[in-house]
């Protein structure tokens, strides 16, 4: 398809500005998770990622949170239950093996089809690097942990997406892609862009987008909104908002329009008082795209 051809069947496609979902930390209790959903809701948000310290909430909480959603009018389509798949002993946000297995329950009572995890890594902290998470070995330990609980994700016709991070397993999209072809298709990749772009092709963002969008395509579960900037060190990214980094907006949303199956859009890296604001600037650029 010519790049004109590709435009004219973007802008024949129908954008409901509700498919653009936010990013919500429900935190440990009740009134953080109501006032969080709440704040979604007044920003014009209806669908969400939410996440929760799992390691800090009891079985009430679980039990309640449903009807939280329900009260709030915001729709989880994404729980975030960030085992680290490499490592499950390994705690790098809040959730260990025994919780990702209760959120495959949660998720068909909070009506929910997508989970999102990490690739993960041996070193206990999201942003600490390890050698051994880049060897060979690191996708094998990934797919044996999985090999426990597929079965059970196509049961319940739910998909896992594998997050990654530089510092993590899979740190780009042709490793990810590797892995993920070694997994049945209920596991596919949150796409992030951020997260994807090694720091020694920065410089090369675009192209860095535009080739992991083409290698992941078919297996984009969920898409992250965020950005990014290089680092004072020069060796890592700092991770605001979305439209408030370098990355080339206007190719993102025109190459996420381009995905197929309409994954969840999920906004992120906010605080609550930002909610409208980063909805208000991301739409019309969607709008403009269409």
């Amino acid at each position: 398809m010519t790049r004109r051809g590709f435009l004219a069947a973007l802008a024949a496609a129908k954008w409901d500005d509700q498919r653009l979902g936010v990013f919500c930390g429900l935190g440990k209790d009740e009134t953080t998770a109501r006032r969080t959903l709440e704040a979604a809701r007044a920003a014009g948000f209806r669908r969400a990622q939410i996440f929760f310290p799992w390691t800090e909430v009891d079985e009430a909480f679980l039990r309640a949170l449903p009807g939280w959603l329900d009260d709030s009018g915001v729709r989880a389509e994404v729980l975030g239950a960030y085992v680290n798949c490499l490592s499950p002993g390994t705690v790098i946000m809040s959730c260990r093996e025994e919780h990702f297995a209760r959120a495959i329950d949660l998720a068909a009572t909070l009506g929910c089809r997508h989970l999102a995890a990490w690739t993960g890594g041996y070193a206990p902290g999201l942003m600490e690097s390890d050698a051994r998470n880049f060897a060979p070995e690191a996708s094998d330990a990934i797919g044996r942990f999985l090999g426990r609980y597929t079965r059970r994700l196509e049961d319940a016709r739910l998909t896992l997406a594998l997050e990654t991070y530089i510092t993590l397993a899979c740190p780009d999209a042709p490793s990810l892609r590797r892995l993920l072809d070694r997994l049945p298709r209920c596991v596919g990749a949150v796409l992030d862009p951020p997260n994807l772009t090694p720091v020694a092709r920065y410089a090369e963002r675009d192209q860095v987008l535009r080739e992991m969008v083409d290698l992941l395509k078919d297996r984009v579960a969920v898409v992250h909104l965020k950005d990014f900037t290089l680092a004072e060190d020069g060796r890592s990214y700092k991770l605001p908002g979305p439209l408030k980094g370098a990355m080339n907006y206007p190719l993102f949303i025109e190459r996420i329009l381009s995905l197929p199956g309409s994954p969840p859009l999920v906004a992120e890296h906010l605080a609550l008082v930002e909610f409208a604001e980063a909805r208000r600037a991301l739409l019309p650029l969607f709008a403009r795209i269409r």
